[in-house]
């Protein structure tokens, strides 16, 4: 019986190591498939237009809790993209806590994300998405105790309409 199916296999072998030549299309080059990039619409052609720069405004006292008891409270009050107001506390048990206060920072940035700076590295940036404003924090070890806390932070959502966080 293995004397019939050796023919046909040996043929696919063979055939699976067989190289086949393509026609080349015209106006094709020899770059590899996967070096082509298509070309972005330009602006020209209407399909695509850069992001109008937009202030934002929100303001809000609010408190969370999330799924894995992380907890804090915020007030935040922003105007046209001018910080008014912030006062953060975020609380992850057992990893510590990490407060953010307006005084402790300076405005850098309005458009087209809002940024204060404290410190060397430390930021906290806020933008708009939709209806939701995201405020993050980043290298800021020395609001944070203990210090490592800082890893364990997750940028603030408030819901812009509601006023409500997480």
């Amino acid at each position: 019986m293995f004397h019939r199916f050796f023919p046909s296999l040996l043929a696919a072998l063979i055939a699976g190591c067989a190289s086949v030549e393509l026609p080349r299309l015209p106006g094709a080059r020899d770059e590899p498939p996967a070096a082509r990039v298509p070309a972005a619409p330009s602006a020209d052609s209407g399909k695509l237009k850069p992001m109008p720069l937009r202030t934002f405004t929100v303001s809000t006292q609010c408190s969370f809790k999330d799924e894995t008891g992380n907890f804090g409270r915020a007030t935040v009050d922003v105007q046209d993209s001018k910080v008014r107001a912030l006062a953060v506390e975020l609380v992850m048990p057992r990893r510590g806590t990490c407060r953010y206060d307006l005084t402790q920072f300076r405005q850098t940035q309005a458009l087209p994300s809002v940024e204060l700076a404290g410190g060397r590295d430390c930021r906290i940036r806020m933008w708009e998405q939709g209806e939701t404003i995201t405020v993050s924090f980043a290298n800021c070890p020395q609001h944070c105790n203990p210090a490592s806390a800082t890893d364990y932070v997750w940028p603030l959502l408030i819901d812009r309409p509601t006023g409500q966080c997480d």
